[in-house]
């Protein structure tokens, strides 16, 4: 092909030529075929390179959708008429090293062979369709840049003047613009403005903020990039940015609210595990004041108990004593959105103050008693349907609940509810249990002449089951006393009727013959005869009126022995625990309680446990015997005290001894 015959070398200046032909028999790649002179020097490629090259090789990724539309319908013939001629329009050429060039590309069918096409490139200076593309972007709401890296002058193009004051027809240094950043935006943006400006990156998009005509800081999004605006021209840096102040904002509220949503569900999750685990109304009660308002975004939490047909109100922090007030004493069939919500079992949420006097016109007391905006009112619900009570959350502001929101509440008053009952329960079985437990021990000690004794019980208390340590003293007919402290294994109601039968057999031993290896001898015989399930350890002392102790043991703890002087763990002889074997024997151990010498008989709660063993419990014993100046009731007392640091919640027995 003759490229004279095509005029490819006879171009005006500003202006280059190539005649590209398709492969592949008319539907394939368009390739160069001839190039003038100053087509090779602005491709930077001889014409023998240029030659069979891909041409779209040459253009940039933004431009080769409308480049390859441009050369088909040259090719075909067609066009589409409209506003800028579709075989005319500006492209970006990507030239390897150099930076892409934008210039005007015009497409024609060759005016002398018709399986060629003629392609004209114009020089950037000659673009007059950039308005139309500026016109384009201020429509999409950007404003378009441009900053002259060799004069270090930045200025608008057109649209929006996000960047400060400055106007169309000025330029300012890029220093001016990035003082008028965020200052924890500016490291940001002068690192995105030199890794265009060191060929780091092709183009960037970078978030900041910055200070607007109104004087606050708003956020704004740049995409740039250097360009070249004709071949041989300087570089620019030029991009468009948009005002994206609303979409921030609007996903910082929900980044927010998600948080908000987070930090809810994580105080409902606690409240709940806080439910579940309450024993007490007290504890209970504090878990609904402390936790329930933060968990709604509420400032105060109200409780009240039903009580014989009226509220017993406990209230926390943020609630006004005289809302307090106002409630407490009310009947259930009072005309208020509490009792209401107790009653029927609905929560009800009352957004405002006009809100609540529109639906409660002859309450309005309630609303004089507080100064809280918005309310929800939580019945405690219960499985039995019974009125057990609710509580009401105060909110500073009026408060619109979510559907969400409104589920929870049903859910956590429904788990209150529960926990409610449960406490109620298992007070009153507690309450049954220590009345057996109250029955199966002594109501009061005999008196026991030349001797003080004091006992003490204490039952664990986390169970509905009662335990099975217990003591008795008998007073006998020949002026001494039986004295024994014991501990049936387990802690049930079958535990704590084997104690009974225990402690009633050896009594009626120990009156019939109180010899101690003999009542303990025959309590093993019986236990073994009834094929009693479990055993029971004991420490039997016979106590005399001239000061002889006759002492022995089946399996139980030792016993401490105080003087005016010193004291001492008494570990005496013994047999093993009622109940284990048939024919056991227990051997006795005799000794003489000087004038105000002490005796104290522990169970192994008292003494022994998780966080103290029991040598340690018992020297703590002890040393507490060892005062004999204080009352006998005082250190029994004291002694009692010892179980707190066991670690555990064991019941525990004590049985404390003086020889006056």
């Amino acid at each position: 092909m003759n490229s004279s015959t095509h005029n490819v070398a006879q171009v005006a200046p500003g202006r280059a030529r190539l005649l590209l032909t398709r492969q592949d028999g008319g539907d394939g790649t368009f390739v160069v075929a001839d190039a003038c002179a100053t087509a090779c020097a602005w491709l930077g490629r001889p014409r023998s390179v240029l030659r069979g090259a891909d041409f779209m090789a040459f253009v940039g990724d933004a431009s080769r959708l409308m480049t390859e539309r441009m050369l088909e319908e040259a090719w075909r013939g067609t066009g589409d008429g409209v506003g800028v001629p579709a075989n005319r329009q500006p492209v970006e050429l990507e030239l390897e090293p150099a930076e892409p060039v934008v210039c005007m590309l015009s497409v024609h069918r060759a005016p002398q062979a018709r399986d060629a096409l003629l392609v004209e490139i114009e020089d950037g200076a000659r673009l007059r369709h950039w308005a139309v593309l500026r016109a384009l972007a201020v429509l999409s709401e950007d404003a378009l840049w441009a900053y002259d890296e060799e004069a270090d002058l930045f200025g608008w193009l057109d649209g929006e003047h996000f960047h400060g004051n400055v106007s169309t027809d000025e330029s300012i240094p890029l220093v001016q613009l990035l003082d008028q950043l965020h200052p924890e935006d500016r490291p940001r943006v002068e690192k995105a403005f030199w890794d265009l400006r060191e060929d780091r990156c092709k183009q960037v998009t970078v978030d900041y903020r910055m200070t607007g005509r109104d004087g606050h800081y708003h956020w704004l999004r740049t995409r740039s990039r250097v360009m070249r605006f004709g071949f041989g021209q300087r570089r620019w840096i030029i991009g468009s940015t948009n005002d994206t102040t609303a979409t921030v904002e609007r996903h910082q509220a929900l980044t927010e609210a998600h948080a908000l949503a987070r930090r809810r569900g994580e105080l409902v999750e606690h409240l709940a595990a806080e439910f579940v685990s309450a024993t007490t109304e007290h504890e209970l009660t504090a878990a609904i004041l402390d936790h329930v308002a933060p968990a709604f975004g509420g400032e105060g939490t109200l409780v009240a108990f039903v009580e014989e047909g009226r509220l017993r109100v406990t209230f926390g922090a943020g609630i006004a004593p005289a809302l307090a007030r106002n409630l407490h004493g009310v009947p259930l069939n009072a005309p208020k959105p509490l009792t209401q919500a107790i009653v029927s079992g609905r929560p009800e949420f009352i957004v405002d103050r006009a809100h609540y006097r529109q639906q409660w016109p002859h309450a309005h007391d309630f609303l004089s008693a507080t100064r809280a905006e918005s309310f929800v009112m939580v019945p405690l619900l219960a499985a039995s349907h019974q009125l057990l009570g609710g509580w009401v959350i105060t909110f500073a502001e009026p408060h619109h609940p979510s559907e969400q929101e409104r589920t929870l509440v049903r859910v956590i008053a429904t788990l209150a509810g529960q926990a409610w009952e449960r406490i109620r329960l298992q007070a009153a079985r507690l309450e049954l249990a220590g009345a057996l437990q109250r029955d199966m021990l002594p109501r009061s000690l005999p008196e026991v002449a030349g001797y003080e004794i004091e006992a003490r019980y204490a039952s664990a208390h986390t169970e509905l089951d009662v335990g099975g340590d217990w003591f008795d003293v008998i007073a006998l007919p020949h002026g001494g006393a039986a004295c024994i402290i014991g501990d049936v294994q387990g802690h049930s109601i079958k535990a704590a009727a084997l104690m009974g039968q225990v402690r009633t057999a050896m009594h009626a031993y120990a009156w019939e013959d109180p010899a101690p290896q003999r009542v303990l001898e025959r309590t093993n015989a019986l236990m073994q005869q009834m094929g009693a399930r479990g055993f029971a350890t004991c420490l039997y002392l016979l106590i005399e009126p001239d000061g002889r102790i006759v002492a022995s043991r089946a399996g139980h703890v030792p016993f401490v022995q105080a003087g005016r002087m010193r004291s001492e763990i008494r570990e005496i002889p013994g047999g093993l625990p009622l109940g284990i074997f048939d024919d056991a024997s227990y051997p006795i151990t005799e000794f003489t309680l000087p004038t105000g010498g002490t005796l104290a008989l522990v169970t192994d709660g008292l003494v022994e446990g998780p966080s103290r063993p029991l040598d340690e419990g018992l020297r703590l014993v002890a040393r507490a015997a060892t005062d004999h100046t204080r009352p006998l009731s005082t250190l029994a007392d004291e002694i009692m005290a010892l179980a707190d640091a066991t670690g555990h919640t064991d019941d525990c027995a004590a049985l404390v001894i003086r020889r006056s």
